[in-house]
């Protein structure tokens, strides 16, 4: 965390004004208890002195299942590290911010956790005048890439010496994935040393933008490999979304199908195709992640238009509707992709909150629940398993 002056809470004008104005949705929250997470930008970065209710409730938080994941009032995913906080599913802007303070606060007979943090999830703020500037606002990143030839050229040597090793190897996909983060931490930390990067959000775009370089060398090796490894799989895959006629067919057999006929996933569809096109796993995320917030549009959309109360959609309800956004999607390397992006994904961040939920781990969990229901014999109740490689057999990346 950082080594500011403490805030004083009592004197936070975002919780002000939570408390105040908006006393019904703070009661509600405190009534969570423990499960309650509130997100407080501290006094120096807030612009204005009035908030609206979807800015407050965009930093009231409950825990969800699975751990360091929090959904918000609205609805949209959120995840919590050590030292940071990251948007997640359904926001516009993804945003990292760095924890200043944690506290534990007892309200209306309640104890639940607050969290300061040097900016607000969504929009405008004042950047603190002490801290670094974030690398990639205004070419910083780059420009510290840049400044770093030698480095940079160690990198690169590091992976075209990496690429003529096992990189094409059955069974060693596990262990590619590994040596490339290898390679990523060992530049991170060279350039974090030469220029004096000690912020926890800087280490994680700062491995973002390297571990993105790499990927992107290797993928004329590594992609074609995927692709012929899976050949078989991926045929099967077809032939299953290929044996339902129409969307009203594979409906039918959707848990929940029949509620969910009148969401429109045209759109959503349309931005997973778009994964043909991409190179680096992390530029499949992110594609995978705007599919998966155009769902979610959709369906938001839609209850306005169907019924003057809200559309209850639950969880399992998103994961029904991915199942019929891959069946419109003319995707033909399906799961060649999700290899290529569970590679970047698996095993630890070194930064501690760079590569797996920044890269919204929620939307590719959907993705691989999607693929899973067309890949098994036998449909289960509902979409389970985070992990398509549970039905590739020995054929995904070594466990």
């Amino acid at each position: 965390m950082s080594s500011r002056r403490q805030e004083d809470l009592s004197q936070n004008r975002f919780l002000q004004v939570l408390r105040a104005s908006f006393e019904g949705i703070y009661r509600q929250a405190a009534q969570r208890g423990d499960r309650t997470v509130i997100l407080v930008p501290c006094a120096e970065c807030l612009e204005a002195e009035h908030f609206g209710q979807s800015f407050v409730e965009t930093h009231l938080l409950q825990a969800s299942p699975m751990p360091g994941c929090f959904m918000n009032h609205l609805g949209q995913g959120v995840e919590i590290k050590e030292n940071s906080v990251a948007t997640q599913l359904g926001f516009q802007e993804h945003r990292l911010c760095e924890v200043l303070q944690k506290d534990s606060m007892y309200d209306l007979s309640n104890t639940f956790k607050v969290l300061v943090i040097d900016k607000p999830l969504i929009g405008r703020f004042k950047p603190l005048s002490a801290a670094v500037p974030e690398p990639g606002s205004a070419g910083n990143l780059d420009d510290l890439l840049l400044h770093s030839p030698s480095i940079q050229g160690e990198s690169f040597d590091e992976v075209d010496r990496f690429r003529k090793t096992f990189v094409q190897v059955p069974g060693c996909e596990n262990r590619t994935a590994e040596r490339i983060r290898e390679i990523v931490t060992e530049a991170v930390d060279k350039l974090s040393r030469q220029h004096k990067v000690t912020s926890a959000s800087q280490v994680a775009q700062l491995e973002f933008k390297v571990s993105r370089q790499a990927y992107t060398a290797l993928y004329s090796f590594i992609f074609p490999h995927l692709q012929s490894l899976l050949t078989e799989k991926e045929d099967q895959l077809q032939r299953s979304v290929r044996s339902y006629a129409s969307p009203d067919d594979l409906l039918k057999a959707v848990p929940g199908g029949e509620r969910l006929c009148f969401v429109d996933v045209t759109e959503s569809a349309a931005e997973l195709e778009l994964l043909e096109g991409k190179i680096a796993p992390h530029e499949k995320i992110e594609c995978v992640d705007k599919a998966h917030a155009l769902l979610q549009k959709s369906i938001a959309s839609l209850a306005p238009e169907r019924s003057s109360t809200p559309m209850e959609i639950t969880g399992d309800d998103v994961l029904s509707l991915f199942i019929l956004v891959v069946y419109r999607s003319q995707v033909k390397n399906f799961l060649a992709h999700v290899c290529h992006m569970e590679m970047y994904l698996q095993g630890p961040s070194r930064s501690g909150g760079g590569a797996r939920f920044e890269e919204a781990g929620y939307a590719v969990s959907a993705l691989q629940a999607g693929l899973q229901f067309f890949m098994e014999e036998e449909r289960p109740v509902a979409p389970t398993g985070p992990s398509v490689f549970s039905c590739l057999g020995s054929q995904g990346p070594e466990e």
